[in-house]
Parts: C-alpha cells; sequence; structure tokens
C-alpha cells in the first residue's frame, strides 16, 4: 500500500495491549549481550537500513523484529506516517501537555493543593519521536463508579467497538492529530489493523450499534489482522466461549457487511 499510494498512510489499530515496543530492541540486546556496545544505538541503527521500496530489505527486518515492534518500525521508516492506538491496557496513554503540567504542579506541591486546575478537553499534544500516539480512556462509557472494580473491566470490554465508545476514542484521537496537521483520524487515508484479543467476549466482537465501526472499514485502505490466538485465550472474560478462530470469522462478516 505505500509503494501504491506515494505517500505514507497513518494507521489505526485496535488492540488489547499498546504494540508500541521499539524496534529492534530485542534483537540489538541480544546482540550487544554477546558483542557488547550499545543496544539502544544499535536499534535505532537497525531502523534506518529499512528500505520499504525493497522487499529483501522488509523481509530482513520482518526476520528480526521481536513481539510488538512492527509499528514503531514501520512509522521510523516512513511505511507508515503516525500511528493512533485505540487500546485497552494503558490508561493515561500519550499524556497532553495540560495533563502533564498539571501532574507537574500537584506533585511539585503536595501535600498542598496545586495551584492549576485539572485539565478538561479537548487538549494538546507534543509530536512523538516515534510517531505513535497511544490514545487514553477513561472506562465504559456512562461509568460513574468510584474507584473503578472489576465490573467495569467487562463493561469496558464489552463496548470496545460500540458506536459510542469509538466515537469517544476517535474524538481524543483527533486532539493528538490536530497537533500534527491532521483535523481527524479519518481525515487522510489509513490503514485499519486489528488484533483480535481487543476482543474478551461474544458480545464484544457483537456490538449494538457498528456504525462507526463499519465506517473504519469502509474507509481503510486496507486492513490487517492479528489473530493473536494465545492472548485472546488468556484475555477473555470469565466464562467466554470464545477462540481466535471464533472471532477471525466474526470479524470477517463484519467486514463483508461492512463493505456489501
Amino acid at each position: 500500500m505505500r509503494r501504491q499510494m506515494g505517500r505514507a498512510p497513518n494507521l489505526i489499530t485496535l488492540d488489547h495491549h499498546t504494540d508500541v515496543h521499539e524496534a529492534f530492541l530485542g534483537h540489538a540486546h541480544l546482540e550487544t549481550y554477546e558483542r557488547g556496545g550499545d543496544a539502544w544505538a544499535l536499534a535505532r541503527d537497525l531502523v534506518k537500513r529499512i528500505d520499504w521500496q525493497n522487499d529483501q530489505s522488509l523481509l530482513w527486518a520482518i526476520e528480526h523484529l521481536r513481539h510488538d515492534e512492527h509499528i514503531d518500525a514501520a512509522t521510523l521508516s516512513g511505511v507508515l506516517n503516525y500511528a493512533f492506538c485505540i487500546q485497552l491496557s494503558d490508561y493515561s496513554g500519550n499524556p497532553s501537555i495540560e495533563q502533564q503540567a498539571y501532574d507537574a504542579d500537584r506533585q511539585a506541591r503536595w501535600p498542598q493543593p496545586p495551584t492549576l486546575p485539572p485539565p478538561c478537553r479537548p487538549m494538546t499534544y507534543g509530536i512523538p519521536g516515534n510517531h505513535i500516539f497511544v490514545i487514553s480512556h477513561d472506562c465504559a462509557i456512562g461509568c460513574n463508579r468510584m474507584p473503578h472494580n472489576d465490573d467495569c473491566v467487562v463493561e469496558h470490554g464489552n463496548m470496545v467497538i460500540e458506536s459510542i465508545y469509538l466515537d469517544d476514542q476517535l474524538a481524543r484521537g483527533a486532539e493528538m492529530s490536530r497537533c500534527v496537521g491532521i483535523e481527524h483520524l479519518e481525515a487522510q487515508p489509513y490503514i485499519l489493523d486489528i488484533d483480535l484479543d481487543v476482543f474478551h467476549s461474544r458480545q464484544a466482537i457483537g456490538p449494538a450499534d457498528s456504525t462507526t465501526f463499519y465506517r473504519l472499514i469502509r474507509n481503510a485502505v486496507a486492513i490487517t489482522v492479528a489473530t493473536e490466538a494465545e492472548c485472546v485465550e488468556d484475555l477473555k472474560f470469565d466464562g467466554e466461549a470464545i477462540d481466535a478462530s471464533f472471532l477471525l470469522a466474526k470479524l470477517i462478516d463484519h467486514i463483508n457487511e461492512a463493505i456489501g
């Protein structure tokens, strides 16, 4: 897709995890452990060797990348422009400039109250060096529990592709994308990446309102799917009779329905 388009598309990914490990760092640690040297420097040097116009270069990269390093490799090498991760494992995501200032003020003044008011949306963001934005989340839409508990985890997971939830996540992502000159996550060509471990239940893969999810499917220049069979098994809610094969079949049904 990168070669056909003549420009780097963005990525919108739906995943339980963030999948934003540093490219080649696992391989670089092994290399420097045996031979000595700076693993971080080696990892960044290996990224510079990726030539997305050359199949052999890409095959070499895939062979040496470890789990969760592929998005970082793609954004840093120019295969992708920016990546926006809608995920369930990182509550804070990429903190806003306002949130960072508030947290610093609160920490500096403790035990006295902070001088800054708690930040509220919309917020502004710095440009991440790796071009990856991890979108934050609060809980299930409409949840008022304090503190949040195990029931929240189930409610949150069950609505992961409901329109009301995706609309919230896309609005947060739009605040991030505007800071790099993209009016909205869907305003420029994007690849939609779906990791099946984002679905923890039959309810999660069968939303009551799929309008937004289907729009993301229809407007994507490509769709990639990671089956993540072991993670599906580990993360599914208690009592759920699901596996990667079941989820993949349901997802394909959604894709076929969306594109008509």
